[in-house]
Parts: structure tokens; sequence; C-alpha cells
């Protein structure tokens, strides 16, 4: 017998079938543990490294995780060049790689409940992370009337028993509060990501309870849709009305396109009022002008979206995890 074993040759060695190599090797509790480490030594003496095709057959898993991305076939986007994104897929696959499982990325042009369910019941995939999404998905209800394993990253329904997992935007944004308190700011304005997406309605609803709680008034507040050139079109907005002290922005790219479009108009920040990210993206820190943001931990609620979706495979009960947000103070304020 050569240096290099394979499946068979291990259970023929060992007098066992290599059904229980296969077993011991992935620590099967059926398997006595005296039985368990006697496989695994002539396992690492002998060189066999158990495939990932024979555990996927035998625990009837692919130790694959689908990953749900927004895309539109007609206009041809996706978030994949985003950085928020790529942090939350490195976290995805840093935490996946550590419990042995690949990613798959599912392009979600519409995709209807059946079609995602199928992915799974066909071991395409073991279960899925699906990004932010509109609220009110009705797919949701589908995959967890048919037990599909499957999270929510950065969405979640109120009063439901779906698994996410999101960044509390409470923290970061309280500091910043305080932090304006602190250089006696009286007056703020608010530029929201819109109404479509339930972590944009949440910022909103957080942002009015803190300025009351710091009798802060609200001068204007002006919708956005998370682009640049939406902050670039809020400037006019915020000048027609009385120019607040400071404005915080839903995220990192509509408060440079606010500072741009404020410029336009012989507004400077800081020198005329200051201005508060979201995010902390890294152009934040790295533009000639550094931006004060409130930072959201993408590459660690990643990591926990692929935890959580991994134990809930296994058939463990996991709870939802919120991760604080912290306030950086930069130039802009």
């Amino acid at each position: 017998m050569g240096n290099k074993m394979n499946r068979n040759d291990v259970a023929k060695f060992a007098k066992v079938s290599p059904s229980t190599v296969t077993r011991a090797l992935n620590d099967h509790k059926s398997i006595p543990a005296a039985t368990r480490n006697r496989l695994k030594k002539i396992a690492a003496k002998y060189g066999y490294v158990p495939s990932h095709l024979g555990r996927s057959h035998y625990q009837k898993k692919s130790f694959r995780l689908g990953v749900i991305i927004p895309y539109d076939y007609e206009k041809k986007t996706h978030p994949l060049p985003s950085e928020y994104f790529s942090k939350l897929l490195f976290g995805i696959l840093h935490e996946a790689a550590k419990n042995k499982y690949t990613i798959n990325l599912i392009a979600d042009n519409n995709l209807s409940a059946e079609e995602m369910a199928k992915a799974v019941l066909s071991h395409s995939v073991d279960g899925l992370i699906m990004f932010i999404r509109k609220t009110g998905d009705s797919r949701y209800s589908y995959l967890h009337k048919n037990k599909i394993p499957f999270m929510l990253v950065h969405d979640y329904v109120p009063n439901k028993p779906y698994l996410y997992v999101d960044c509390d935007s409470r923290p970061g944004m309280e500091e910043a509060f305080k932090y304006l308190v602190s250089k006696k700011v009286k007056n703020a304005g608010y530029l929201t990501g819109g109404n479509d997406y339930m972590n944009s309605l949440d910022r909103t609803k957080i942002f009015n309870q803190l300025a009351e709680k710091y009798n802060i008034h609200v001068s204007s507040i002006v919708d956005g849709d998370f682009s640049r050139k939406s902050g670039l079109q809020a400037a006019k907005e915020f000048l027609e009305k009385k120019l607040p002290q400071a404005i915080i922005c839903a995220n990192d790219k509509m408060a440079f396109g606010l500072i741009e479009g404020l410029k336009q108009f012989d507004v400077h920040v800081p020198r005329d009022l200051g201005v508060i990210g979201f995010d902390n993206q890294d152009v934040a820190n790295l533009a000639a002008f550094k931006l004060t943001t409130i930072e959201n931990p993408y590459f660690e609620a990643g990591e926990q979206a692929a935890k959580i979706l991994i134990e809930k495979i296994n058939g463990e009960k996991p709870e939802s995890v919120l991760i604080d947000s912290k306030f950086i103070l930069r130039e802009s304020l």
C-alpha cells in the first residue's frame, strides 16, 4: 500500500466500513470517540483528506450558502461594486470558509419564493442569506412556512420570527447628538435614504427620537435615495428652507453629494454648517476632505450572518443579532 490512502483504504486498514470512516472524520456522535480518534490518526498518518462531496453525500448537505443579491436585468445594476456590499460579502466568505462552506451568488431579478426554495430543496445550497430588499417582501413568509433556512441582512420584519443581522444605528447616532449638544447646536436637518427600505425608515425614526430627547429642533427633513446624486440635489432643498446648523445624512455617498451641492451655492462645510454621514465607507477617511460619520461594522455583520445561518442549518436555535454603530469625528463638523 502506498503512502496515500483513499476512503476505502482507510476502511480496510481499520477494519470498518467506508461509511464509518466518513462518519468518524465528520465527528458524528454515532461513532464512539475512541473509534473516531483511531480513524483520524490513521487518516492523518497516510494523508487521507475526506472529500467535500463525500461529506455532502453523507450529511445530505451541499455545504454551500446562497447569497441573494438584488439585480436589475434591464438596467444591469447590482451592488457588487459597492464598498458596503463588499465588506458584507467578505465577512460572509470568512465565516463560511471557517466552517468549510462555500457561497453561491444568486441574482435576484424578481425571483419567486418558489425558485428560492427550490435552490435549497434541490441541495444546490443549504440556506439563503438575503440582502436589503424593499419593505413588505412577501417571499419571506413562503420561505418560513416551508422551513427553508434563511436570514436577512440589514432588514427585518416587525413581529415576525425571521432571523436577521443588522447594525443598530442608535448608539452611533446618539453619540453624534451628544457631540452636537456639546457644540451648542440648536437645530439640525436630516437627509433620508427614502421610504422603501426598513433600515432607512429606522434611521429616520431614531433621528427624530434623539432630536426630541436632546432638545434639538428639526428644521428640515429631505428625502434622498442613498445616491450621491440625491445628496447633490438635496442641497437646494435645504437652502430653500432655513439652513440648519448641522445635517445628518443616511449614508456617506449622500453626505459627499450634499457637501458638493452646498459648495455650488457658496455654502461651505464646516465653515457654515456641519455634515455627518453614515456607514464610514473608506472614502470618508481617504478623501481630501475627511467626513465625520457613523460607522456600521459591515464585515462583522457578514460574519454573523453566515454564523447564524449555519447554526440554523445545523438544527440549532440561534437568535437575531444587532451590532452597535459608533460615531467617528473628523473634519466636516
